[in-house]
């Protein structure tokens, strides 16, 4: 017996196991299947047991009916002594399935008619219960009638009837067996139209699960991908809503917007998740998983993004102060033999003439200044300067920036554009590094434009930001050569030391800024410097 139990135990585990490895897609298909099995046989079961049962009593309404019939029309018979014509109605009872013998008998017991001619004459014995009504089942469960039968309160015979139940079973069965069959047909008809509905619905079901398992497996490849949902649907749409101006208007998705969520909630004070367009969308159980998992997929983005623009700040400042401590050990370097330069060549001036010697000693001059300059811009890159932030007019600092170049500009045939905001409060801000930052660009506008060309300096409040932006009409920036512009050393001139830039990007950041350059190659540059207001 523990035996038998265990393997019992063991047969049912690895069934389990096996219905577990099974995918959903099939096990939704075998759930549906199993469970239709299972309405069919019992449907089934139900529909022929009942017609069974009702058949059976209806036979043996028949049977009582007749047997009745028969007790009553005898009577004559026995009276005017017709044993043809009560062997004609016993033949015509018989004709009715179930019944097993039909006897009847005069007052002294003899039988003057049966089911069995060979009976014919012969007495049963005369007792008691011959004149009551009474009914008995044998051993073959064949139940025996005794009816007696009376003509007024005179007792002239007695009617014996056997209805065997075998009988009436098998007539049931053979009778129902077109229906058993019709419906065993039926049964495999609506099998095979289950089955391939139950593969529709499986697929069906499985198809945006699937989806979903293609989309998870492309994120261990680096595919951040969104899942399609078939049931999206726009707010515009469901809400008839024409207010073009809205942050979600035609946009799919629209509680990942962020200004969308933040009108919703104010305007509207309802979350995105209890929002009708929302649930539409999701659907079922299977799109809110959708949705969720793009949620998700939006977050990693960020995130990665966000990874990805730290990493490469980190790279930069390691980047510059590497650069930063190279430069500053050339610097030092060369200082000290470039003064010395510089002081034989003012020794040489004073002490020796001629023509030659003086134009020599010029170029050497010029050149040590120059060197000089560059050092001196190496140092102020790696030694640079902490802010002396005080409050002042942003726009007055620009007039004195744009006082030192405007000559220039105006004597090369360029035009300078101003345009500055008036409503700008003054703030605190480093004068003198700030100017230098805007100087720098002016002069690269410089460089980069020709006669004819422009080169425009405008300011604009935007909430708590003030936006600088420089910009000119001149050759531009090669598109390979966009990404390098803010890197130190870089530059495209055949002069200077490629720090400008990469000085005016560190003064924005320590005002807590951001510069950032929108290039047209051979259109023109422009530069948005934005800073903080603070007041």
């Amino acid at each position: 017996m523990k035996i038998l139990q265990l393997l019992k135990n063991s047969v049912i585990r690895e069934l389990s196991q096996k219905i577990k490895r099974l995918s959903i897609g099939k096990k939704i298909f075998f759930s549906f299947l199993t469970l239709f099995l299972i309405l069919m046989v019992a449907i089934n079961l139900l529909i022929l047991n009942y017609q069974k049962k009702s058949l059976k009593t209806q036979v043996n309404k028949n049977i009582n009916l007749l047997i009745e019939n028969l007790s009553k029309d005898a009577i004559d018979n026995l009276i005017f002594f017709d044993p043809l014509a009560i062997d004609e109605k016993i033949t015509l009872v018989m004709n009715n399935p179930g019944i097993d013998y039909i006897m009847i008998t005069d007052k002294n017991g003899r039988i003057i008619g049966h089911s069995n001619k060979k009976e014919l004459g012969s007495f049963i014995k005369i007792t008691d219960d011959i004149f009551r009504k009474w009914q008995s089942i044998d051993n073959s469960e064949v139940r025996h009638l005794n009816i007696p039968i009376l003509a007024g309160d005179t007792f002239i015979g007695v009617l014996r009837v056997g209805i065997s139940e075998e009988k009436i079973n098998q007539y049931v069965t053979e009778a129902t067996k077109n229906l058993r069959n019709y419906i065993f047909i039926l049964s495999i008809l609506t099998l095979g139209l289950t089955v391939f509905i139950s593969f529709k619905l499986s697929k069906t079901l499985i198809k945006p699960l699937q989806k979903l398992k293609d989309k998870m497996s492309n994120i261990q490849t680096d595919r951040l991908e969104l899942c399609h949902n078939e049931s999206i649907v726009l707010c515009k749409d469901i809400w008839k809503c024409d207010k073009t101006d809205c942050f979600a208007y035609g946009k799919e998705r629209c509680w990942f917007i962020k200004e969308a969520r933040e009108s919703c909630k104010n305007v509207n004070n309802i979350d995105c998740k209890n929002c009708f367009v929302y649930k539409t969308s999701c659907g079922d159980e299977i799109g809110y998983l959708i949705e969720a998992f793009n949620e998700m997929i939006l977050k990693l983005k960020k995130s990665f993004e966000e990874l990805d623009k730290a990493t490469k700040e980190k790279l930069k400042l390691e980047k510059s102060s590497a650069m930063a401590e190279m430069a500053m050990t050339v610097a030092h370097e060369i200082k000290n033999p470039l003064n010395s330069i510089k002081a034989a060549s003012s020794y040489l001036k004073t002490n020796f003439k001629g023509e030659v010697l003086k134009e020599f000693l010029s170029i050497i001059d010029k050149e040590a200044e120059r060197l000089n300059e560059l050092i001196s811009s190496f140092l102020s890159y790696a030694r640079p300067v902490p802010l002396n932030l005080t409050r002042g007019d942003i726009n007055n600092a620009l007039y004195d920036v744009i006082k030192l170049v405007q000559t220039e500009i105006q004597e090369d045939g360029k035009f300078l554009n101003i345009n500055f905001d008036k409503s700008i409060p003054q703030f605190y801000f480093d004068h003198h590094q700030l100017k230098q930052a805007v100087l720098n660009l002016l002069v690269n506008s410089m460089d980069a434009t020709g006669k004819g060309d422009s080169i425009s300096v405008i300011t604009e409040k935007i909430d708590k930001l003030v936006r600088i932006t420089i910009k000119d009409t001149g050759t531009g920036i090669p598109e390979e050569l966009v990404n390098k512009i803010f890197e130190p050393f870089f530059t495209t001139k055949t002069t200077g030391s490629g720090l400008g830039l990469a000085c005016v990007e560190r003064i924005v950041k320590d005002h807590g800024g951001s510069i950032v350059m929108n290039n047209k190659n051979r259109q023109g540059t422009e530069f948005n410097i934005e800073l903080p207001i603070k007041l």
